[in-house]
C-alpha cells in the first residue's frame, strides 16, 4: 500500500446521528431528471411532453448508444421537458415527471449470460457510465466514508453486502480486471466484518478464481477520492485500476440478476434537521421535498448537496437529486473572521496534491497569472486548507476559480450583509493591503469547505495564555515580597502591547486586530521575560516597541522578521535573567499544554530539546529553554511555512543556541539563536515538490 497525505476531519457525534437508521423508502409526487447524468455527454430524450412512462423505462439516450442510459424513476406523465440553469451560465436539459401508476412494472435481465461482451452492453443499459469500468488490472470498489455525516455507504454495506460483492464480481468482468479490492474505513469493522464474510460466501465460487480484498483502512480525509485511493491500494496515483462505488456495484446487480435499472439513489440526510434519516430515493427528487420530509431546517441554515468538506450549497426548490448524491446536509455556514494570511503554512502541510494554496491564493487576487510550477489545475477541491486555514481564508474557493481559468484584476470588499457576498471593488495591488485598511468581516462563506477546524489565530493565543498561567501563579507564589509589583509588570506589559496595536491600526486606518489575542499575548510573554525588579516604564516602553517595531510596522501578525517578544527582550533586556528561568516544571506545562490542545505539533519542540539535551543536560533546567520549545519552534508569528523548512529551523534553533552557550552569551543564547532563525525564515521557503 501506498501512504496519502490528509487529516482526521471526523467526529463521532457527526455519524451517530444516522450510523445506526436503517433505510426508509420516500416516493415524492413529481420528479425532474437531468439528461446529464454521470457528468458525461447530454441525453437525448426519447419521450415527449404528455407522454406515459413507466417505472425504468428510458427517458434519455445518446445518439451512439455507448454512454449511460437514463431512466424514468417514477411512473406517471412527463409534463415538460425544459433547461434549468445548474449552475451560473450552465443550463441543462430536465425531464419533469408526474406520478401516477397505471400498472405494474415487468423487470428483464438487462443480460441473460456472464460473457464480457453482453455485459459490457448491459451496463450502459442500466445507467452506468462505461467509462467507470473501462479495461483494468485492478478493481478498486469505494467503500470509504469520505465525509462526514455521510453514512449511506455504510448502511449499504450493512444492508446489502451480497449485491456489492457480486456486483464487483460482474464489474471485474467487464474491466477484465485480475483482482478485486474492496476498500473501508477501519472503524466500521461491523461492515469489514460483513462484507469479508459475503466475500468467503460468494467470493470463491463466482469470482473465477478472482481474489477478492476487503481492505480495512485507516480513516484520513480524502482518502477516499479516487486518485486517493488508487494510489493507497496500488502505491501509486497512476496505474490500471478503475474506481467504483458500493452504490454502483449494488445497482450493476440489480441491472444484471433483477432487471431493474438505475432509477434511485441511498442519500443520507442529516445535520440540523428534525429526523436525520437514511433514504432511497428516486433520481430526479427535489431536494426540498426530501428536507421538508425529514423535518424541515432552520432559516439560517443552508442545504448542502454532498459533504461538508466537498459539498456545494444548493437552492432547495431548485434542486434535485442525481446519481452522484450521496447525501443532504442542513448545516448554519461557519461564521469566521476573514484575517490576513499569517504564513503559517497549515494549508501546504494537509494538501494531499502537495500544492502550495497560499501562494495560488495570493497571486489570484493580485491579479497575477498563476504559473505552471504551482500546479493549481491539480487540486482535488477537498477542501481540507480552508478547513485548516487559521485565518478563515477562502482558499479552496479561490483556487476552484484557478481551475476554471478565470483571474481577478480586482479584488473585492465584501459586506457584511449581503447574502451573496455582493460589494464593491477596489483596485489594489496586494491582498494583504485590503484587509490592513477595512474591518474583518465575519462572512458566512456559502463554499465549500462549510465545517472548520478549532483553531483560529484567537483559539491559539487563548491556549498560549492558557499555557503560561502557571508560570505566572508561580512567580505569584515565590516571590511574596514582589506580588504588587509583578501584577504592575502583567497589567502595563498586556495593556501597553494592546494599546499600542490598536492606535497604530486606528491612526493608520486599518482594521483593529485586537480581538485575536496575539498583542496580549505578545505583551504577558515579554513580561515573563524580563527579571522581577524591571521598572514599570521599561516594561511598558519594551511592549511598545515589541509591538510597533517588531510587528505592525511589518504588516502585522504572520509578517514579522523576529517574533515580537523576543525583539522586546533583546532591545531592553538582553542578557539578564528572565524572572521564571528557575521555575522550569512550570515551563514544561507550556510545552505539554500547547501540544496536548493541538496547538502545536510536538515533533519540532521535541526535536530543538533533544539537540539541547544532547549538548547540555543542564538546558533542560531552563525555563527560557521551554518557553522557546513552546513559543518560538513554532510560533504563528514567524515560523516557516514548509515542512522541511520546519524542521531546519527546529534543529538549527537549537545547534545555535549550543553555539552561542559555548560562545558565553548564557541565557540569552536560545533568544540570540531563536531571532537569528526567524531572519531566515525567507529562504526556508522551499516549494512543494510531488511524489510520484
Amino acid at each position: 500500500m501506498g501512504r496519502s497525505r490528509g487529516i482526521n476531519v471526523y467526529e463521532e457525534a457527526w455519524e451517530e446521528l444516522t450510523r445506526e437508521k436503517a433505510f426508509e423508502g420516500y416516493v415524492p409526487e413529481q420528479v425532474c431528471i437531468s439528461l446529464s447524468q454521470n457528468g458525461e455527454v447530454i441525453c437525448r430524450p426519447t419521450v415527449l411532453p404528455g407522454e406515459y412512462v413507466s417505472l425504468g423505462q428510458v427517458i434519455g439516450e445518446t445518439d451512439s448508444g455507448e454512454r449511460a442510459c437514463v431512466h424514468a424513476s417514477i411512473a406517471g406523465y412527463v409534463e415538460e421537458i425544459t433547461n434549468y440553469q445548474r449552475a451560473p451560465g450552465i443550463f441543462e436539459p430536465y425531464v419533469k415527471i408526474r406520478k401516477e401508476n397505471k400498472k405494474a412494472n415487468t423487470w428483464h435481465p438487462f443480460a441473460l449470460n456472464f460473457d464480457r461482451d453482453a455485459l459490457a452492453q448491459a451496463v450502459c443499459r442500466i445507467g452506468l457510465s462505461g467509462k467507470r469500468l473501462m479495461k483494468s488490472q485492478v478493481l478498486i470498489v469505494n467503500g470509504f466514508a469520505n465525509e462526514p455525516y455521510i453514512t449511506s455507504g455504510y448502511r449499504l454495506m450493512l444492508e446489502s453486502p451480497g449485491k456489492i460483492v457480486i456486483g464487483a464480481i460482474l464489474g471485474a468482468i467487464v474491466a477484465e480486471a485480475e483482482a478485486i479490492y474492496i476498500c473501508i474505513n477501519e472503524d466500521a469493522f461491523d461492515a469489514v466484518a460483513r462484507m469479508r464474510r459475503t466475500v468467503q460466501k460468494y467470493g470463491q465460487n463466482m469470482g473465477n478464481k478472482r481474489p477478492i480484498w476487503v481492505l480495512s483502512m485507516k480513516r484520513r480525509y480524502p482518502k477516499g477520492d479516487e486518485k486517493m485511493l488508487r494510489k493507497e491500494v496500488l502505491g501509486r496515483e497512476k496505474g490500471t485500476a478503475c474506481v467504483v462505488t458500493v452504490a454502483e456495484m449494488a445497482a450493476l446487480y440489480d441491472g444484471i440478476y433483477d432487471g431493474e435499472p438505475w432509477t434511485r439513489v441511498g442519500i443520507t440526510v442529516s445535520g440540523e434537521v428534525s429526523m436525520p434519516k437514511n433514504l432511497w430515493v428516486p433520481i430526479g427528487t427535489n431536494v426540498q421535498d426530501i428536507i421538508d420530509y425529514c423535518g424541515g431546517k432552520p432559516s439560517e441554515a443552508v442545504i448542502i448537496h454532498g459533504g461538508p468538506l466537498g459539498g456545494s450549497t444548493v437552492d432547495g426548490p431548485n434542486a434535485w437529486v442525481t446519481r452522484e448524491t450521496c447525501g443532504l446536509l442542513v448545516l448554519h455556514p461557519p461564521a469566521m473572521p476573514v484575517s490576513p494570511c499569517i504564513h503559517c503554512g497549515l494549508c501546504r502541510e494537509v494538501c494531499p496534491q502537495r500544492l502550495m494554496p497560499d501562494r495560488i491564493e495570493e497571486k489570484y487576487l493580485a491579479g497575477e497569472e498563476i504559473p505552471e510550477n504551482l500546479r493549481a489545475t491539480e487540486c482535488m477541491k477537498c477542501g481540507l486548507c480552508s478547513y485548516v486555514c487559521p485565518s478563515g481564508r477562502r482558499l479552496t474557493e479561490y483556487i476552484g476559480q484557478v481551475k476554471k481559468g478565470r483571474t481577478r484584476e480586482k479584488a473585492a470588499v465584501f459586506s457584511e450583509n449581503s447574502e451573496n457576498r455582493a460589494g464593491d471593488y477596489i483596485d489594489i495591488p496586494s491582498e494583504r493591503k485590503i484587509f490592513r485598511r477595512l474591518k474583518p468581516l465575519e462572512i458566512r462563506s456559502q463554499s465549500a469547505p462549510h465545517i472548520h477546524r478549532r483553531g483560529t489565530i484567537y483559539d491559539v493565543m487563548k491556549q498560549s495564555i492558557i499555557g503560561l498561567l502557571p508560570l505566572i501563579g508561580a512567580v505569584f507564589y515565590q516571590n511574596p515580597g514582589w506580588r504588587i509589583h509583578f501584577a504592575g509588570m502583567l497589567f502595563v506589559g498586556g495593556l501597553c502591547a494592546v494599546l499600542s496595536e490598536y492606535f497604530w491600526q486606528m491612526f493608520r486606518n486599518e482594521y483593529v486586530s485586537i480581538q485575536d489575542g496575539s498583542a496580549l499575548f505578545t505583551g504577558l510573554l515579554l513580561t515573563l521575560l524580563f527579571p522581577i525588579e524591571t521598572p514599570l516604564w521599561k516594561v511598558a516602553l519594551a511592549s511598545v516597541t515589541a509591538i510597533i517595531a517588531g510587528k505592525q510596522i511589518f504588516g502585522g501578525i504572520g509578517s514579522s522578521p523576529i517574533h515580537p517578544a523576543i525583539l522586546g527582550k533583546l532591545l531592553f533586556s538582553p542578557f539578564s535573567l528572565p524572572l521564571v528561568e528557575s521555575l522550569w516544571p512550570f515551563a514544561i506545562f507550556s510545552v505539554v499544554w500547547m501540544v496536548s490542545k493541538r496547538m502545536c505539533p510536538v515533533v519540532y519542540p521535541l526535536a530543538f530539546l533533544c539537540i539541547l539535551a544532547i549538548g547540555s543536560p543542564e538546558n533542560l533546567l531552563s525555563s527560557s529553554v521551554f518557553l522557546a520549545a513552546a513559543y518560538f519552534v513554532w510560533s504563528y508569528e514567524t515560523m516557516p511555512p514548509s515542512r522541511a523548512g520546519r524542521w531546519i529551523f527546529a534543529l538549527m534553533t537549537g545547534i545555535m543556541t549550543l553555539l552561542f552557550q559555548w560562545a558565553g552569551f548564557g541565557v540569552s543564547s536560545v533568544f540570540i539563536a531563536a531571532a537569528c532563525m526567524d531572519l531566515t525564515v525567507p529562504l526556508l521557503e522551499f516549494p512543494s515538490v510531488k511524489r510520484v
